[in-house]
């Protein structure tokens, strides 16, 4: 059986654009896949609720966007599975769009804060969601929220060897 607990939690925000971070501790059978892990994980209350950000847990009735994925819809296959460089690689391309203008310095910010984190992430396996891999209406995607962010996406990482499982949402709206 797989579960989850709360070991800590982040919000680094710079104007509309922001990293939720989650840290979770893991415990599992040794037999127990990364991609089982990852399903399980977003199956779960710790995905639901426990990584939400503090403002909407605080406050649900605000009218707060919420994700953009509807998670029930959501397979371990719409994931691209990758390792620390491919998710380094997606983070500098991405930075390095065209179509960016003044916003790129925030994002810029936004990574030299995760990057804090991510340096320590060795051996992880990496998962990533984004909602411009899919159709604006696609039904795997929430309206009006996916409308409403510019980007968003979700990193997904697991470390074996301490049984960490990071999660970070992605957003700008």
């Amino acid at each position: 059986m797989t579960s989850f607990k709360t070991r800590n939690h982040i919000e680094i925000d710079h104007n509309y654009q922001g990293i939720n971070l989650t840290e979770f501790a893991l415990v599992y059978d040794d037999q127990t896949g990364n991609d089982q892990i990852i399903e399980t994980f977003i199956r779960t209350k710790n995905f639901s609720y426990d990584s939400l950000r503090d403002s909407i847990k605080e406050n649900p009735n605000k009218g707060y966007l919420r994700r953009a994925f509807d998670i029930d819809k959501i397979k371990i296959s719409d994931f691209k599975k990758t390792d620390r460089e491919s998710t380094l690689k997606f983070l500098i391309d991405f930075l390095n769009e065209p179509d960016w203008g003044d916003d790129r310095n925030e994002f810029a910010k936004l990574l030299e804060r995760y990057l804090e984190y991510y340096n320590k992430f060795e051996d992880n396996s990496f998962y990533i969601l984004s909602k411009d891999w899919f159709d604006k209406k696609d039904e795997r995607l929430i309206e009006p929220e996916s409308w409403c962010y510019t980007y968003y996406f979700l990193i997904i990482s697991i470390d074996r060897n301490s049984r960490i499982l990071n999660f970070s949402e992605w957003t700008y709206d």
